[in-house]
């Protein structure tokens, strides 16, 4: 047993060794570096569109064959986007333009609402002006935000490999997608043929429940955030808040961070309904709260909260480490990374007793 954990740390320590020397040696670690940054984004994006996806084409591929119903699909997926493209599209753009043309008097109303709140009686009172000084940081944001602008607009080297990198994701994500969706269920019998025949039976149900641990947190997932994005919408543009489509996707996109996302989220809603009236503001925090609690009490548990069996305290200081850490991405990642170490420890942990137990016998 002893042997066994000092072989095991030993091989730990030599590989932290390779890759200690190995950062050393700038040629050696920094190809592999921008293989990874180059291929990261797209094989991410087709693995969540394979686990949102496979359901259909696994439902189509009854009737026919599963490249036809892979085909299908993206012809679905073509019609889907060009209508959802001609029916928010042009209001999408309004707002862009609306929203950039209306910056710089954003930037100073809100740099009068500051002003306004330090010279408030309570605020002097309780020595908070200090709390509430941001105004030079809002205008040096607003520079920095200009100068970057302006520098992506005339650099045109950086433009062209902006544009490149996107037209790449665009070319590349579908590729990766097809062949998940053709080849991605013969993935875990293909992990098999690397493990021992007599090991096949043990390893087997670990790949299956993370396959489905994945599957159903990332269908939940993107569920859920539709959900939000919808009653965000139609919340903001019953209020008549300004940017109301823009501020709802802002909603949606920052929900994929469990516990913390809403409200980062909802900070941009906040501030906009604050410069237009305070009371539009409390309706704005009033609506978020509502939709928050809707997913909270119904469609979160119903949707995730039965098939991850993750306690929210658990979530809350995944999320908060893995954000410390990583940043925005880590938040993202924390909770389906810790969802197959826990599948893998469970069933580790399984295999390990029922060993312990033939051994007594």
């Amino acid at each position: 047993m002893y042997k066994k954990i000092l072989q095991i740390g030993s091989i730990v320590l030599m590989l932290f060794l390779i890759i200690y020397l190995g950062t050393l040696i700038d040629w050696v670690f920094k190809p592999v570096i921008v293989f990874f940054q180059t291929l990261f984004l797209p094989i991410l994006l087709a693995g969540i569109l394979f686990y949102l996806f496979r359901p259909i084409v696994r439902l189509l591929n009854k009737k026919m064959s599963r490249t036809l119903a892979i085909l299908l699909v993206y012809v679905g997926i073509l019609g889907l986007g060009s209508g959802l493209i001609s029916f928010i599209g042009p209001e999408l753009q309004r707002q862009f333009s609306n929203l950039i043309v209306s910056m710089p008097v954003i930037i100073r109303d809100l740099q009068l609402l500051i002003a306004s709140i330090q010279e408030n009686e309570f605020i002097q009172r309780f020595g908070l002006g200090d709390f509430f000084n941001w105004e030079d940081r809002i205008e040096e944001i607003g520079v920095v935000v200009a100068g970057l602008v302006g520098e992506i607009i005339s650099n045109t080297m950086g433009f062209i490999g902006t544009v490149f990198s996107t037209l790449l994701i665009l070319i590349i994500v579908p590729f990766i997608l097809f062949y998940l969706l053709k080849e991605g269920e013969k993935l875990p019998n293909y992990l098999l043929n690397f493990i021992n025949e007599d090991k096949q039976d043990k390893v087997k149900p670990i790949l299956t429940n993370m396959d489905e641990t994945l599957s159903n947190y990332i269908q939940g997932v993107l569920i859920v955030c539709s959900f939000i994005g919808v009653l965000y919408y139609i919340g903001f543009s019953s209020i008549g808040l300004e940017f109301a489509l823009i501020l709802a996707m802002v909603g949606m996109v920052t929900n994929i961070i469990p516990y913390v996302g809403p409200w980062i989220g909802a900070v941009p809603s906040v501030i906009v309904g604050l410069l237009h009236s305070p009371m539009q503001a409390l309706l704005v925090l009033i609506i978020v709260v509502v939709i928050q609690q809707i997913e909270s009490i119904f469609v979160q548990p119903q949707i995730i909260g039965r098939k991850m069996s993750i306690h929210p305290v658990t979530v809350m200081a995944l999320v908060l480490v893995a954000g410390r850490f990583i940043g925005i991405v880590g938040m993202v990642l924390v909770i389906p990374t810790y969802a197959i170490g826990k599948v893998i420890v469970t069933h580790l942990y399984r295999l390990w007793k029922v060993r312990k137990e033939e051994k007594i016998v």
